[in-house]
């Protein structure tokens, strides 16, 4: 007798809710490594979630492994994870090493639960700030934990970050 194999993919806590991308460094400092580009991601909600199967679908390629993070904490994934690692220190919750990159003019991205439900899908534009484009700086959501995940698209959202680089794995 044969059957089907059933498969189940399971979201462990309101991971939609409560993954938000808090920065994007998508132009770093020309001086420096192009392939220092990060995207940092931040739990905004009360209880921790596991990103398995959750993945960067537009922009960039990126499925995360079973990976918990607690309520508050941040985590990255990177371009280059040795670049990263150089250019920004070690020891920062760095999860993985994307495919692709994200360009430096701007473009959609898009985020999915491990159900391909869209969490975010916005597009940022190079011409917002001038010194996230190229200047090391990156583009950093003002304040993740009340912004409208559907509201990305909007410049007012975002701002510069306080310093150069960043502030890669914590809140800027």
């Amino acid at each position: 007798l044969w059957s089907a194999l059933n498969e189940a993919v399971f979201a462990v806590g309101p991971v939609a809710e409560s993954l938000r991308i808090s920065e994007l460094m998508y132009h770093p400092d020309e001086t420096g490594d192009p392939n220092a580009e990060y995207v940092e991601l931040v739990n905004i909600g009360a209880q921790a979630i596991n990103l398995n199967l959750v993945a960067f679908t537009n922009g960039i390629d990126f499925a995360f492994p079973s990976t918990g993070l607690a309520p508050g904490a941040y985590c990255l994934v990177a371009r280059d994870a040795t670049v990263f690692e150089t250019t920004y220190g070690p020891g920062l919750p760095l999860v993985g090493q994307y495919e692709g990159n994200l360009s430096n003019a701007g473009e959609r991205v898009e985020l999915r639960d491990a159900a391909g439900r869209i969490i975010h899908s916005f597009r940022f534009r190079d011409d917002w700030y001038d010194s996230t484009d190229g200047d090391g700086f990156s583009l950093t959501i003002k304040d993740p934990f009340t912004v409208d995940p559907n509201g990305l698209d909007n410049e007012d959202v975002w701002r510069a970050s306080a310093r150069k680089g960043g502030s890669p794995g914590a809140a800027d």
